[in-house]
């Protein structure tokens, strides 16, 4: 798949919202574009040792589609909460899930 700053710009904006949703501390984060489908997402958060980075890999096409597509987005939220729970503000804080 050829990416664009526009195509950037939306998964950006995607990985914002689903991160918000999953409760996170203090973090930062980027979505770097790769060959092909699979981008990845770099986080990093605060933990209570100071900070990790936490680098999972994402379809680019479903990150996307979690914008409009609440089964994507529930998976996709399942998937990087597994990967970040250290980051959450409270280890009993699960993601929230939002209709549109």
């Amino acid at each position: 798949m050829v990416w664009s700053g526009a195509k950037l710009k939306r998964a950006t904006e995607a990985a914002s919202g689903l991160l918000g949703q999953l409760g996170l501390e203090s973090y930062v984060f980027a979505i770097e574009p790769r060959e092909g489908d699979e981008w990845e997402l770099k986080v990093e958060c605060a933990i209570s040792e100071g900070w990790q980075t936490v680098t999972l890999p994402v379809d680019v096409g479903l990150l996307l589609a979690s914008r409009t597509d609440s089964n994507v987005r529930t998976r996709l939220l399942q998937s990087w909460d597994a990967r970040l729970t250290a980051c959450r503000r409270s280890a009993a804080r699960r993601p929230t899930t939002r209709k549109e």
